[in-house]
């Protein structure tokens, strides 16, 4: 008899002989945690509950981790939106499903390491990336200036050729006000189909052309 025999069950050949064990049912099905971690998302956060999977890891509690967090990982990612939209100051923000998976991944890579741990100590359980650990507001700031410049160059001859002198207005006090740090706020108001959308296009490629970070967002309501 050779491992490849211990490790098949009912005619499958399983990878491990854990995953052998659980098909023989030599091991729990860990439902008491999904069931513990569904319970609790109707009045914990997903900060808390991504402390206590660091706490089932860290005691080895879980016959398969790597079940319970495709099970509930959702639960554990539910502040991380949130979060990220008041750091970035981006009330539109949406991530994916798969971003969302990854950041939280990446906070339990976080609160394991403050242990002396790694997801890398429970496998199969998915792990991240060191560039994973970085915030997404670094990631997001990298893609804002990963625009090519010469094409946002060329967009803004284009587009500042095409401005109305009303609109010429708009865009001189602003770009005057970014060029010479003042700041301040500019409210700009005009019926639908005014071009006020091709101000703020002119703008960012205005800016972008130079290297500077634009995040536009729209209000709601």
């Amino acid at each position: 008899m050779c491992h490849e025999d211990l490790r098949t069950v009912a005619g499958v050949i399983y990878v491990s002989f854990r995953e052998a064990c659980y098909a023989l049912g030599l091991l729990d099905d860990d439902k008491e945690f999904i069931d513990a971690f569904k319970e609790a998302s109707f009045f914990s956060s997903g900060f808390y509950m991504r402390i206590l999977f660091v706490i089932l890891l860290w005691t080895e509690s879980m016959s398969r981790p790597e079940s319970v967090w495709q099970h509930c990982w959702r639960y554990m990612a539910d502040d991380i939106q949130h979060t990220q939209r008041r750091l970035l100051q981006h009330p539109e923000l949406i991530l994916s499903d798969d971003q969302l998976e990854k950041l939280a991944l990446a906070e339990l890579e976080k609160l394991l390491r403050g242990r002396g741990k790694s997801l890398r100590d429970y496998p199969p359980m998915p792990t991240v990336t060191m560039d994973s650990l970085l915030s997404s507001n670094d990631r997001m700031i990298y893609e804002e200036l990963n625009y090519d410049r010469i094409a946002m160059t060329e967009e803004h001859a284009t587009l500042v050729g095409s401005l109305t002198d009303e609109q010429m207005c708009v865009y001189e006090t602003i770009m005057h006000s970014v060029e010479e740090e003042v700041g301040g706020v500019f409210f700009v108001y005009g019926y639908g189909g005014s071009g006020k959308t091709f101000v703020w296009k002119t703008l960012s490629a205005a800016l972008r052309s130079k290297g500077e970070i634009v995040r536009n967002v729209a209000s709601s309501g």
